[in-house]
């Protein structure tokens, strides 16, 4: 009887390891999911870059004379491109092409009221910009002054 109560044990239990034979399947499904996970991103990447204006702001820009580090800023784009994107772009933009540790920077935001806060009409050119900034270093001052007229000029 205790043999029998042995055996039924050993038979319940059986071995815990599978064998190695056992594992390459699983191993095989694991990476296959793994590849199809990063093809898909790299889809997912490449489409949007083919697309990059239907899914951002670019920033365009624009000297205003010669000789001079003043430039006009405006942003175009697709359906996320409306005023507030192209604000946000603007000063993303600003902020990374103009270094206020060499000279302070003076810039101004002039938005254009004529075009309303959602502008981005579907396969159709946009029109006027939202906002226009000028920018340049503290050597450009009177230019500065000169291209935002009335409008608040803020230094960095």
């Amino acid at each position: 009887m205790a043999d029998e109560k042995q055996k039924l044990t050993t038979k319940q239990t059986g071995s815990a390891a599978p064998t190695p034979r056992s594992r390459i399947p699983i191993l095989f499904q694991c990476i296959a999911v793994a590849l199809a996970l990063m093809a898909a991103v790299e889809y997912f990447k490449y489409g949007t870059k083919i697309n990059y204006e239907w899914f951002h702001c670019t920033p365009i820009m624009e000297p205003v004379g010669t000789n001079t580090s003043v430039l006009k800023i405006w942003a175009r784009g697709g359906p996320s491109c409306d005023k507030r994107g192209e604000y946000k772009t603007i000063l993303k933009r600003i902020t990374r092409d103009y270094e206020p540790n060499d000279q302070h920077l003076q810039f101004c935001m002039i938005e254009n009221m004529k075009v309303d806060p959602i502008h981005y009409p579907l396969g159709e050119d946009k029109g006027e910009p939202g906002y226009t900034a000028y920018v340049g270093y503290d050597e450009d001052e009177a230019l500065v002054q000169k291209m935002c007229k009335d409008s608040t000029i803020f230094h960095m």
